[in-house]
């Protein structure tokens, strides 16, 4: 039964009745808006971009296709497979290529956390660090001489200042040891189908929609506001990160609760060169500290509808920081382009002048992903422990597309099973 308790309106915000309202269009939120709508339930979705995915867009330019970032779906099972063939009428495509990696200036099978000593070793304890957990795996020396660079490469800070459960999540969630499926046409291509059986489902979806407030007066949810309208609901499923969330919050939390975490910055580099293809790979990691970017996607080897015939098109990714700005990120976008291009050259060897590449553009992200201190793991649980105690807020957070949409699958059906009963 609803509540006979009369809502609480604020001056020149309109209201609207009741619903399940989910934040962010990205896969989560994209997940639990189709799920909500198939299963009757009124849901809008807000989102403040002009298009849906969040960071899983395919951009096109000059006849190219390239998401932002090489987006394995990390699909498991037939049934999900199934899933994403039905949402795109077909259009998925077995990728039979792992993802590879560069060791003394050759290329390899795997990645650099696939690598396994075949020689017995000693494990290290485990203490809730990367360094802890993949010293578990394959021993403190071969650790040290593998797999360190590179994940220090990306994330910036040590291995015993990583989570144990990021190198889990690197380890497991993201293993795709003989390939993968795509969509034909980028990953964006998914995210787009979502959004339309959504809506053909009985979703309403905003884009550039500006999410104000959280209504969370007594304990539990009660309305969002967004684009100076104040929308009724009854549960609000989270696809936007926890410490997003508790900014919108009102009442706001404690102090307390509210984390200080690192951010880690990525610039994206796309470059255009005349030739078939570079490699037959579709993503290569490079541990070398004098390369500036940590991966390299060549997106025609994931679809050939990626890039026109005789062409190719790559994708860089530059990890650093933008606050305080590091050598890498300091750089323009054209220099950046031009020392990605020489890297290709010199060390791996992909190409043979760095005149033949071309840059497309650079996307940057001064805000791609939180840090979190492996000496801090409980102040960075706080928010999400705090918005579980708000009645009606469902979090859903997956660490990659597939377990996103699953998370905000699951957080559907929890606002399901409480959604109130109409009479």
């Amino acid at each position: 039964m609803t509540s006979g308790r009369r809502r609480a309106t604020v001056p020149g915000v309109r209201e609207r009745g009741g619903r399940v309202v989910v934040l962010g269009g990205g896969p989560a939120g994209l997940g639990a808006a189709l799920a909500l709508a198939r299963a009757g339930e009124p849901v809008t979705l807000l989102d403040g971009a002009d298009g849906v995915g969040g960071l899983c867009r395919t951009r096109r330019r000059e006849g190219f296709a390239y998401d932002l970032g090489g987006h394995i779906p990390f699909v498991r099972g037939e049934d999900r497979r199934a899933w994403m063939a039905e949402l795109l009428d077909g259009a998925v495509r077995w990728v039979g290529r792992p993802v590879a990696s560069v060791a003394d200036g050759r290329l390899r099978r795997g990645r650099y956390i696939d690598q396994r000593p075949d020689a017995p070793f000693t494990p290290v304890p485990e203490d809730g660090t990367a360094a802890g957990y993949l010293g578990g795996l394959c021993g403190a020396g071969f650790r040290d001489r593998v797999m360190r660079r590179y994940l220090e490469k990306v994330d910036g800070v040590p291995l015993e200042r990583i989570t144990a459960s990021r190198a889990h999540k690197l380890d497991v969630e993201q293993r795709a040891p003989d390939g993968f499926w795509y969509p034909e046409d980028g990953i964006g291509a998914l995210m787009d189908a979502m959004a339309a059986a959504a809506v053909a489902a009985g979703a309403e979806v905003r884009l550039g929609a500006r999410v104000e407030r959280i209504d969370c007066a007594g304990g539990r949810v009660r309305a969002v506001e967004a684009g100076g309208e104040r929308i009724g609901a009854h549960a609000v499923v989270l696809g936007i990160p926890p410490a997003v969330a508790l900014r919108l919050a009102d009442p706001a939390p404690p102090a307390a609760v509210v984390p200080r975490l690192g951010i880690r910055s990525v610039a994206l580099v796309f470059l255009a060169v005349d030739r078939e293809r570079l490699s037959e790979e579709a993503w290569i990691q490079s541990d070398d500290p004098a390369v500036p970017f940590a991966r390299v996607a060549e997106f025609p080897n994931w679809s050939p509808r990626m890039a026109p015939p005789g062409r190719t098109v790559l994708g860089l990714e530059c990890y650093g920081s933008a606050d305080p700005p590091d050598a890498v990120w300091s750089l323009t976008d054209r220099d950046l382009g031009a020392a990605c291009a020489r890297a290709l050259v010199d060390p791996l060897g992909l190409l043979d002048d760095p005149g033949a590449a071309r840059l497309l553009e650079v996307v940057r992200l001064p805000r791609a992903y939180p840090l979190v201190d492996a000496r801090r793991q409980e102040e960075a649980a706080r928010p999400a422990r705090w918005l579980a105690g708000v009645e009606g807020l469902h979090g859903a957070q997956g660490g990659t597309i597939m377990t996103a949409v699953e998370a905000g699958e699951r957080a559907a059906a929890a606002a399901l099973e409480r959604a109130p009963v109409a009479g």
